[in-house]
Formats: C-alpha cells, sequence, structure tokens
C-alpha cells in the first residue's frame, strides 16, 4: 500500500503518542545540518510529554554526544547496535550493548576483510569519516564525501557484504555492514522495555517512526504507525514495507511539518 499524506494521521492517536522515534539523516536533517526548526522541534516533543529518541547507523561517539547534548529520552545507534541516553536527575549515563565488548572486537576484526575487498572492488567508495568512532560496524560512504556512485555500485556492495557473510543496509549515504542478529527494531524494543516495561507490541498505539530510506524498512513494518518524508519517493520502489504516512516536504522540513501537525491534532 501507498503511503498517504501526514494530513491524515488521526486526532486520537497524536494525543496518545509517548515515543517518536526517528533516523537521523536525511530525515531530521537537510544536507548534512540540523536545521534550527528540527531542534525546535524536539524540545517541543518533550515540552508536550513526548519522548522523543533518533535512531541512526550513526556512530557511538555520536550517540554519546547526543545522548548527552539534545533534548532525547535515548538514541538508538549503528543500526541497532546499543542505545544510549542520560538520566539528568542521577547524572548517569546508560550504555546498553546487544553484543559484549568480546563479540564486538571480534566482529570488528572480520569487518576488516570486508573493508579491504570492497575498496578494492568497488572504485570510488569510501570508509566513512566517522568509521573510528564506531563500535559494531563497517559504514561504506557512497556520497557523503565521495562522489555519489551509481545504485549498481552500491549494490555491488551489498552483494559483497553478503558474501562475507555480513548484514547491510542501505541508508541515504552509506552502506552499514555488521556481524550479529540485531537491527534497529530489535534494540528499540529493548529501549522500550528498559524504560517502560512494556513491548513493542503493547504501546504499538503510542508510538511512531520517522524515515527516509530503505534501511528503515524494518521499522515501517514493524509499528503501525510510521512516516516518511518526502525524499522516500527516491526509494519507495526499492521497498515493499512502506511507511503508512508521508510528509509534503523533505528531509528536516518535512520532519518539522510532520511534528507541528502532531502537536497541533494533540492540542486540538
Amino acid at each position: 500500500m501507498e503511503p498517504t499524506s501526514i494530513n491524515n494521521i488521526d486526532s486520537s492517536f497524536c494525543k496518545r503518542l509517548s515515543i517518536f522515534f526517528a533516523d537521523i539523516d536525511d530525515t531530521i536533517t537537510t544536507h548534512g545540518k540540523l536545521p534550527a526548526t528540527t531542534f525546535d522541534a524536539m524540545w517541543e516533543l518533550k515540552e508536550n510529554g513526548i519522548k522523543f529518541v533518533p535512531v541512526t547507523g550513526r556512530p557511538a561517539g555520536w550517540c554519546d554526544m547526543i545522548a548527552r547534548m539534545w533534548p532525547v529520552a535515548g538514541v538508538v545507534g549503528e543500526n541497532g547496535a546499543f542505545y544510549y541516553s542520560y538520566d539528568e536527575v542521577n547524572r548517569k549515563f546508560i550504555r546498553r550493548y546487544v553484543d559484549s565488548d568480546e563479540k564486538r572486537a571480534e566482529s570488528r576484526k572480520r569487518l576488516q576483510h570486508l573493508r579491504q575487498r570492497v575498496l578494492k572492488e568497488v572504485p570510488g567508495c569510501g570508509i566513512a569519516s566517522d568509521q573510528e568512532f564506531r563500535t559494531a560496524d563497517l559504514a561504506i560512504d557512497f556520497c557523503e564525501d565521495v562522489k555519489r556512485l551509481p545504485q549498481d555500485q552500491i549494490d555491488k556492495i551489498c552483494r559483497i557484504a553478503a558474501e562475507e557473510g555480513t548484514t547491510a543496509k542501505v541508508s541515504s549515504i552509506h552502506v552499514n555492514c555488521w556481524y550479529g542478529d540485531y537491527d534497529k527494531v530489535s534494540c528499540f524494543n529493548t529501549f522500550i522495555n528498559d524504560f517502560t516495561g512494556k513491548t513493542l507490541e503493547d504501546l504499538q498505539e503510542e508510538i511512531i517512526f520517522a524515515g527516509d530510506s530503505p534501511n528503515d524498512e524494518p521499522m515501517f513494518k514493524a509499528l503501525h504507525h510510521s512516516i516518511a518524508v518526502a525524499n522516500i519517493k527516491n526509494f519507495l520502489n526499492q521497498i515493499t514495507y512502506k511507511p503508512r504516512y508521508i510528509t509534503q516536504k523533505e528531509s528536516g522540513e518535512g520532519f518539522w511539518e510532520a511534528v507541528q501537525l502532531i502537536l497541533k491534532k494533540r492540542n486540538s
């Protein structure tokens, strides 16, 4: 089913909404920057009693800063390898990893072979500039700091990753590769359980996710309520499980559009 306009989101759901999950790159950012309207929208969600939780492929180093300095309840990083949260009252930083330190270290060693193969076999790609801040995965850059690769070369990266036995997910800028049986959905389910004592299924009518690319498909599939910003149109033919709603505007402006509409209906 094709997504319907965000204008059709139900007012009663907006009033029940308790947790707003969202991708970062090209969902709440625009051309690699965090607009002032996005930051304002995060604060508006918090002030209206809605927990905001970014769910991203970005690295642990970034997520440490986000958990501490943004108005968020937590952040899921490296496509579900962990979540971080900062308890402001008790001044306690919470780090919850899916895999042990030993298993993550072993995975990083195994990913070195994949790194060498991809750089050799896919000219023009690069290793993401934030790789040194990662704890669990390998991020292959196909357009952030390199000239954008054609789709067949992005597909080739994914084929090589599959040959090496890794999970590979394509974002709007990177192919993220990792060893392990986790994804964004499994990790934010852990977050929900740790913070509410409930499960994703228990809270289906109180949570929503916003995304923009194929690596958000597990979230679109798992949640009853999901949003895509308008730039998802570049990828709709690549995904089976589509978002329920779509914004008129792209990227950060689309996120702001969705938040303003939800809060308007929530407070009407």
